[in-house]
């Protein structure tokens, strides 16, 4: 077997592995975002980190495809055109869930804000409402006062 027809067959291996990996990141976002729009943090970051792993495993998979993206297709040679279609076929595919990915990853990123937008309003709220009582407090007389607290101890 030739130099060049094993370095078809890493390639092809390359290819099939980053598919796998991104199936699995694609998997992974569409979970991020259900997580994110029900409000399970806890299990979020369990995601998170395990889509950290994930991703580095497909920094490695593209730091090795690397030397093959200064290569011209069209000079490689292929133990049969089979082969070089399903690579093709193969690195298609991976470019669609790659691309799948980052508009989960903008769809997340879009839930979090409207979430974390959410909270920032309940939680003005909250001070709007705590920062009126103790306005209401410290400049009702004091016989209201003590007339108000009496009626919200009974």
């Amino acid at each position: 077997m030739s130099t060049i027809t094993t370095n078809t067959e890493q390639l092809a291996a390359l290819v099939d592995a980053k598919l796998q990996v991104l199936k699995v990141l694609v998997r992974l976002s569409r979970r991020q975002v259900e997580m994110i729009e029900t409000g399970d943090m806890t299990m979020l970051i369990k995601l998170l980190a395990a889509k950290q792993t994930v991703m580095s495993q497909l920094q490695a998979i593209e730091q090795d495809l690397t030397p093959f993206r200064g290569e011209d297709p069209e000079h490689r040679r292929w133990a049969s055109p089979g082969q070089r279609a399903a690579c093709q076929a193969q690195a298609e595919a991976a470019n669609g869930l790659l691309a799948e990915a980052f508009a989960l990853e903008q769809q997340a990123e879009a839930a979090m804000l409207r979430r974390r937008d959410s909270a920032a309003a309940a939680l003005a709220s909250v001070q709007s409402a705590a920062d009126a009582r103790n306005a209401y407090v410290t400049s009702a007389p004091a016989s209201s006062v003590h007339a108000t607290r009496l009626a919200t101890d009974a």
